[in-house]
């Protein structure tokens, strides 16, 4: 059953960026289970994660301007998870803010549900998050179809908490409208002749 919800949340996500961009993506800041980025506590029933370290780079080619905000940092809400068959969970809303070191806004992100997968196969666990709105200082008008997701690794399991912590890297999308697409056409094109005067 979790190899079948994992394939459709894969196709699912295929379809979707077909005529999508990146919005906002970052490799994993940590590399290793004593540096956890993500939580999942089974007991309480949440889903969570930060960083405030240095060594996240947030790569943000969707943003008006484009670029890297190094040292970036994070706060995701805690979030409601249900389970819905073993290692795999509906989860509720909540949040997911970026700042920069200085913490400065840079890219806010509001959902509505996700689905939670838990060693999902080939030892992947993972999280879609859905009902997905992008906002900030930077962010372009008019996207849709947003999308976020968290791809997991590095698990520890904690029996005592009932907690299993994970590094992580994540990825966003978003479908413009045609309006939006030619201002967002417009800022990269002004960032390409700035860094060529550069």
């Amino acid at each position: 059953m979790k190899i079948w919800i994992t394939a459709g949340m894969a196709l699912a996500s295929v379809a979707a960026m077909a005529n999508s961009f990146t919005v906002a993506t970052f490799a994993d800041p940590s590399g290793t289970s004593s540096n956890p980025v993500m939580f999942v506590d089974t007991n309480a029933f949440l889903v969570y994660g930060s960083w405030s370290q240095p060594g996240l780079t947030l790569e943000t080619p969707g943003l008006i301007g484009g670029g890297s905000v190094s040292n970036a940092q994070f706060v995701m809400s805690n979030t409601t998870i249900t389970s819905i068959v073993s290692g795999v969970y509906a989860m509720g809303s909540g949040t997911i803010n970026f700042t920069d070191s200085a913490s400065n806004p840079v890219l806010n992100i509001s959902y509505t549900k996700g689905l939670l997968v838990m060693d999902g196969g080939a030892g992947s666990s993972d999280i879609r998050l859905d009902g997905v709105v992008f906002s900030g200082p930077n962010v372009p008008a008019g996207l849709s179809q947003e999308i976020y997701n968290f791809s997991f690794a590095n698990s520890s399991y904690n029996s005592s908490t009932f907690i299993t912590s994970y590094t992580a890297s994540f990825t966003s999308s978003a479908v413009p409208e045609p309006a939006s697409m030619i201002a967002l056409g417009a800022g990269l094109l002004a960032l390409a002749r700035r860094r060529r005067r550069a």
